[in-house]
C-alpha cells in the first residue's frame, strides 16, 4: 500500500519536470519579448518627449509674438491717421493706450502722444477729435483724466478739462458741445463752441 503514492508522486514529479523542461525556453522568450517591448516603447516615449520639448519653445515664442500687441487704426482725418497701442487693461476698469499719428505712411511728430496714456474713447467734432488722456494708471486713484481736443488742421492737443468721474458723457448741441458729468452728488456741465475748441 506504501508504494503507490510513491510510484504515484514519481509520476507527478516526471511529469512536472517535463513540462517544466518543455514550457521554460518559452517562459524565458515571453519575458525577454516583454522586457525588450518595454525597452523600446520607454525609447520611443524619451524620443518623443524630447522632440516636443525641443519644437515647444518655438511654439511658444510664436504665440507670444502673436499675442503681442500690436499698432491699430484709431481714428482717421484727411491728412493723417491715428493708430493706438494697448498698454495694460485694468480688469473691471479702463483700458491704456499709447497714440501715434502717421502721415502719409511715416510717423507725425505730435509729441503729447508719446508721454501719456490715452483712453478708447474720441468724440469727432468741428475739425478735430476730442480723447481721453489718463492723468494716472494706477487703479486706486481713478477716476482721473483730461478731456482734450486733437486739432487734426495743427496736430495741436489742447487741455479742456480735468473729469474724476466714471460718470460723463458728451454731446453735440447746436454749434456746440456740451460735456457733463458727476462728481460725487454734485453735477456739472461745460460748454464748448467751435471758436473755443479750434482757435483759442
Amino acid at each position: 500500500m506504501s508504494q503507490t503514492p510513491i510510484t504515484f508522486k514519481k509520476i507527478l514529479g516526471w511529469i512536472w519536470t517535463g513540462l517544466f523542461t518543455l514550457f521554460y525556453p518559452i517562459i524565458i522568450g515571453f519575458s525577454l519579448l516583454f522586457v525588450g517591448l518595454v525597452w523600446v516603447f520607454s525609447t520611443l516615449s524619451w524620443g518623443l518627449s524630447w522632440l516636443i520639448m525641443k519644437i515647444r519653445p518655438h511654439r511658444e515664442e510664436e504665440e507670444t509674438s502673436s499675442a503681442a500687441p500690436s499698432w491699430q487704426s484709431f481714428f482717421s482725418a484727411d491728412n493723417f491717421r491715428i493708430e493706438r497701442l494697448l498698454k495694460e487693461e485694468i480688469m473691471f476698469g479702463p483700458a491704456y493706450y499709447r497714440l501715434r499719428a502717421i502721415s502719409n505712411d511715416t510717423p507725425s511728430n505730435i509729441e503729447s502722444f508719446t508721454k501719456a496714456f490715452f483712453g478708447d474713447f474720441k468724440y469727432p467734432c468741428f475739425d478735430g477729435v476730442l480723447l481721453q488722456k489718463f492723468n494716472t494708471v494706477i487703479p486706486k486713484e481713478l477716476p482721473d483724466f483730461d478731456l482734450v481736443f486733437l486739432n487734426l488742421k495743427t496736430g495741436q492737443l489742447k487741455y479742456i478739462e480735468t473729469i474724476k468721474s466714471f460718470s460723463w458723457r458728451v454731446e453735440e448741441q447746436g454749434r456746440g458741445v456740451i460735456i457733463s458729468w458727476q462728481d460725487g452728488k454734485e453735477p456739472f456741465e461745460l460748454r464748448l463752441t467751435q471758436e473755443q475748441l479750434v482757435h483759442a
